[in-house]
């Protein structure tokens, strides 16, 4: 009561007509949570709340004011108030007499706001304006009338997880404000048959096979490399764009939509350059995607290595989404290895990560509470049993859906849940699977943390390059196994291409997707439950003649259909076909 008092007398002036009552009204659609500190949650746009703000949102806040494109001349439009965590770290940093204005399409926002923190520093200045108008073409009236004619263009900047919870409110406001937007132009480069393609990130796998299969194809390649860990994403951001005008090119092709920014800034700018974006995913596009805001959605092209995750990213909006399998590139998987030591020959091979720190990893960036890790282990336990569920889903039908340690959880947060769900589970099957080839002492390539979950007679070898080590490892093993993540509901993983193509033999778990690009049988052999395996592996030791069969006719097959030169047809096919 004490702070709504002190905001609302400071207030009255700002807020351009918003009605402010003696007391604090009653808050029915966002959620408010009395800290210290305190946070607030909204409904978004997929029908569950997300929340404004982080569990330390002054120093969030720091962060994002020191992001904002400042100029001393030019107003600044804020979109999305939150409890204006953002907007009193970013005071400090606005020049005298500067024009504030913030845009909020939700009064119950403002509403919580000013009974909540102490505004008045941000009210009392009497450059600042409150425009809180649910109604994106009126709210866009009353910034012009506010910014009023003449003078520099104002910069604007998003509140990041505003954005993402009310992503159309904001598109339409923008369109408003910029006034009516020309019809789209086809891109002008996809009718000639060498295109120019900028490819961004070549230090991701998968990134030199494609790059190497588009110049292969005839086209013009430039690159952009950047380190994801270390460079802000600002900067990454300024580097992109500079190449665009540099490089003027015909497409812009990444992995997992590496280097594009949440906010759209980088989407804009294409869709005003009328240039795609192509994105092949090979982590789930749904979890990933949903951080996004929209813009440019009739230029993104959007390729899934699992077909499954089709329907949610076509519910987000995305028109262009399209199947496409992973493959192999021939030049380094190959039978032969002139000077091949030999050094890798064994009975059964398994080459994989024991997801022991991936998982570590997930959860430090996520609540470290008793309470919490017990939510953790039963919600892993419960995707265990069924997996390929979304977290939605499973909250639901845990009904922890609205306990209060998760209820609290940040969208980014919720990610980071979700995505530390899919990792343990898929930790404990491939454990599982692995103890199934104890009888046969095989060897594992991978990370120190199968150290805390295998011992003799499990032979430990290091990590293998995927460029020199991992084809040998492939062509000498008389088995390699594989057993899949549990983020592939259909998808086949990259070693089902890679071994046929190294001359190897493959025993896989059953996917939907294995029966499309080999035929189980005649090319690969698979399990459809752990307690075959060792029966299976048994067997196949004991017929060298039948393992020699199934690897010509795989290998032939992943030859003809399943290199990255087919992929990266397919995808220019489908650009050429819908613009």
């Amino acid at each position: 009561m004490e702070w709504w008092q002190a905001n609302r007398q400071a207030a009255e002036e700002r807020l351009g007509g918003l009605p402010l009552p003696p007391r604090p009204p009653r808050l029915r659609q966002v959620r408010l949570t009395v800290g210290p500190p305190p946070a607030l949650t909204v409904p978004g746009p997929q029908g569950r709340h997300l929340a404004l703000h982080g569990r330390r949102p002054w120093e969030e806040a720091e962060a994002l004011a020191a992001r904002v494109p400042l100029s001393p001349e030019a107003p600044l439009v804020v979109l999305g108030l939150g409890l204006g965590y953002h907007l009193l770290a970013l005071l400090p940093r606005l020049a005298a007499g500067q024009k504030l204005v913030v845009v909020e399409p939700e009064p119950e926002v403002a509403y919580a706001a000013l009974g909540t923190l102490d505004l008045s520093p941000l009210l009392s200045r009497r450059e600042t304006s409150w425009v809180v108008e649910p109604d994106p073409k009126a709210a866009a009236r009353r910034v012009k009338q506010v910014l009023g004619a003449g003078g520099p263009p104002p910069r604007v900047w998003g509140h990041p997880a505003s954005l993402r919870a009310r992503p159309g409110y904001y598109e339409r406001l923008l369109r408003h404000l910029s006034g009516p937007a020309p019809a789209p132009r086809r891109p002008p480069g996809l009718h000639h048959e060498r295109l120019r393609v900028l490819v961004v990130n070549p230090d991701y796998f998968l990134i030199p096979e494609v790059l190497r299969a588009f110049r292969r194809l005839g086209h013009e390649v430039g690159l952009l490399s950047f380190d994801k860990r270390r460079e802000p994403g600002e900067e990454v951001l300024r580097r992109i764009l500079g190449r665009l005008t540099e490089f003027r090119p015909d497409l812009l092709f990444t992995i997992n939509h590496l280097g594009v920014d949440r906010e759209g800034v980088l989407m804009q700018c294409l869709e005003r350059l009328r240039v795609p974006l192509v994105s092949w995913f090979v982590d789930s596009p749904a979890l990933i995607l949903e951080l996004y805001a929209g813009g440019g959605r009739d230029l993104t092209f959007i390729f899934s290595w699992d077909p499954t995750y089709i329907p949610r990213v076509r519910a987000l909006g995305f028109v262009h989404v399209h199947p496409l399998p992973l493959a192999t590139d021939p030049d380094l998987f190959q039978p032969r290895d002139q000077g091949a030591s030999g050094s890798c020959r064994c009975p059964v091979s398994f080459v994989g990560n024991s997801l022991t720190r991936p998982v570590a990893q997930k959860l430090a960036r996520l609540p470290r509470d008793e309470e919490f890790r017990a939510v953790f282990q039963r919600l892993t336990a419960s995707y265990r049993r069924r997996p390929y569920r979304d977290l939605d889903t499973v909250l639901k039908e845990e009904g922890l859906a609205a306990h209060p340690r998760v209820a609290s959880l940040t969208d980014p947060e919720r990610v980071e849940l979700a995505a530390a769900l899919i990792w343990a589970a898929t930790r404990d099957y491939r454990l599982d699977c692995v103890l199934r080839l104890r009888p046969f002492q095989p060897v594992i390539y991978g990370d120190p943390g199968w150290r805390e979950l295998v011992g003799p007679p499990f032979r430990l070898r290091p990590e293998v390059g995927y460029y020199d080590g991992l084809p040998r490892v492939y062509r000498e093993s008389e088995i390699n196994f594989n057993a899949t993540s549990l983020q592939m509901k259909a998808a086949v993983n990259q070693r089902v291409f890679d071994v046929p193509a190294a001359g190897g033999f493959l025993l896989t778990d059953f996917r939907e997707q294995l029966a499309e690009v080999l035929e189980p049988g005649r090319e690969v052999i698979c399990y459809r439950q752990p307690e075959e395996i060792p029966e299976l592996v048994r067997y196949y030791l004991k017929h060298p003649g039948q393992r020699r069969r199934l690897i010509q006719a795989a290998r032939s097959r992943v030859l003809s259909e399943h290199t990255y030169l087919h992929r990266v047809q397919t995808m220019v096919a489908h650009l050429r076909r819908a613009l």
